[in-house]
């Protein structure tokens, strides 16, 4: 036996070697941006859809009306806070969190749009890239028409995909092809260092922060909470999600996605491309030695913890969890901050989770799960941005809006803003603590942000965790099942509904204004626990 775990454990160093390898060309080390004065955030653009398209192509070519000649480099985007500075569009940086397109076309068509609209665009892979594209394979859902008076690409509305396919025999090899894109279109794909460059030590204007985008993927291991028991007729994560229908990894080697993996390998691909050796992790800008100039902005398409989702008594597909999140994920970004020094006594403990705490110096962004979400987890904020399916904003608008992402008419909805450079300044002496000329108000909240930091300094928004902030999790509860998912499966002896009251529970939350009516007609069918 111990003869066959190491002829094992040589194939599996080989394969990696052997793969990647092939990766060592994209390794990139850190890119300074200075001149990047506003981050937003957007993940699950789902751009084979018509629609999202259209939202995508309106966002980046729309001017402002209150602006001069330049307007069209303008972004003037309601955050959520009071700012209404308007900052140009090349000094505005815009995070894609993945699941754009498993067509190339549809990719780069997207960057393309990207780019012509923000300074920067920095981008992870979802699960949806890494699908293969065959020859012809869902041409009718993907051939949309170019405008007909310009055949530019760089002008269409929409992207017209020739339904050629990607050419890839494996996820590997689409991989690849997705970072000799991101080469091409200058998107980037590693560490960059934004905000102030200035050395003044009085200055608090967010100057340090640090943009780290991770690869990740799934693995069933990552769902630690008791399966449903007492249904039947909920099928496995394996059957449903199509993941593991539609990529494919080397048959000839030990990548599975029927277990770790195919995640093992994806996370250890950080370590190849993210070059951190000039990521200056130590560097203390105001010399105090307390780590105050260091901030941290990591993100990723999967979720890190399960905490980051609703139990599953609350989703359709109860084994939902099993296909959402890495834990390599989690112990990589706890890597990443501890060498970020950016923990203090002071922060956010295990009986403070969830409370709406927005001092955090480190912001981790995600996507996948279509679920808006804003929480804090032992010293690290998480948000999720997500544009989704446009058939999502008609049936449960209320789980998908947060901050600027909102309304029921799409063209309402913006990206949403997570870190804005803040010209305050620090109080740093004086016989009161403040120095003449500065305010004692600039410690305080500056229009919406964190002086300090440049993160929000207000609740974004995210119906469902807002709702663990105020309800405790309890996955033990295994046996329930919500209204909405109880009527899709069989109940069988044991078990039992949940008894959830939208309204109720809105009211609670203090949100009634987000009460889906959907779910609120429903609520009397169901007999309360």
């Amino acid at each position: 036996q111990e003869e066959d775990d190491d002829d094992i454990e040589i194939m599996m160093d080989h394969q990696w070697n052997e793969y990647s390898s092939r990766f060592r060309k994209f390794r990139t080390g850190p890119y300074h941006a200075p001149h990047i004065r506003r981050i937003l955030l957007l993940s699950d653009l789902h751009m084979d859809y018509p629609a999202n398209q259209d939202w995508l192509y309106n966002i980046c070519t729309s001017t402002s009306p209150s602006q001069d000649d330049n307007a069209d480099n303008v972004v003037d985007i309601d955050v959520g806070g009071d700012n209404t500075t308007p900052i140009q569009s090349n000094e505005t940086m815009i995070i894609i969190a993945g699941d754009v397109s498993h067509n190339l076309e549809i990719l780069q068509w997207t960057f393309q749009t990207l780019k012509r609209k923000f300074g920067e665009v920095v981008y992870t892979i979802g699960n949806h890239e890494l699908w293969l594209d065959k020859e012809n394979a869902r041409r009718l859902a993907t051939k949309l028409d170019a405008d007909d008076d310009d055949d530019d690409q760089y002008h269409r509305k929409r992207c017209k995909a020739s339904g050629k396919g990607d050419g890839c025999l494996n996820s590997i090899d689409k991989l690849e092809k997705i970072f000799l894109l991101c080469k091409e279109e200058d998107v980037r794909i590693g560490p960059v260092n934004v905000g102030n460059s200035s050395s003044n030590s009085n200055s608090n204007n967010n100057k340090n922060l640090w943009v780290i985008p991770l690869l990740s993927w799934h693995h069933a291991s990552f769902d630690t909470e008791p399966k449903v028991e007492c249904w039947g007729g909920i099928p496995s994560a394996r059957r449903v999600v199509s993941d593991f229908r539609r990529t494919v990894w080397p048959t000839e080697g030990l990548l599975s996605p029927l277990d770790d993996s195919v995640a093992r390998f994806v996370d250890g691909l950080n370590d190849v491309i993210l070059d951190l050796e000039g990521v200056d992790f130590d560097d203390d800008e105001d010399g105090d030695g307390d780590g105050s100039g260091r901030m941290l902005l990591t993100f990723s398409h999967f979720l890190p913890r399960i905490e980051l989702i609703p139990e599953k008594r609350y989703l359709t597909l109860p084994t939902l969890h099993e296909a959402v999140g890495s834990v390599f994920l989690e112990e990589r970004i706890r890597r990443l901050r501890k060498e970020c020094n950016s923990i203090t006594e002071n922060n956010t403990s295990d009986n403070q989770r969830d409370n709406g705490n927005h001092g955090s110096r480190h912001l981790h962004a995600f996507g996948h799960s279509h679920l808006s979400w804003d929480a804090t987890i032992d010293g690290v904020r998480y948000i999720h941005v997500p544009l989704a399916y446009p058939r999502e904003w008609e049936q449960r608008r209320s789980s998908l809006e947060i901050g600027s992402m909102k309304g029921e008419e799409s063209n309402h909805r913006y990206p949403v803003c997570i870190w804005e450079r803040s010209n305050a300044t620090v109080a740093v002496g004086g016989d009161d603590g403040y120095d003449e000329g500065t305010s004692k108000d600039n410690n305080d909240d500056d229009n919406g942000f964190v002086p300090s930091t440049g993160f929000p300094s207000r609740w974004l928004g995210g119906w469902w965790s807002k709702y663990y902030m105020v309800m405790q999790r309890m996955p033990q509860r295994n046996q329930f099942l919500a209204p909405w998912v109880a009527k899709k499966y069989r109940q069988l002896p044991g078990g039992k509904i949940e008894g959830f009251v939208h309204t109720e529970v809105a009211n609670k939350l203090n949100i009634t204004d987000t009460v889906d009516p959907k779910m609120e007609r429903e609520k009397s069918t169901y007999v309360r626990d």
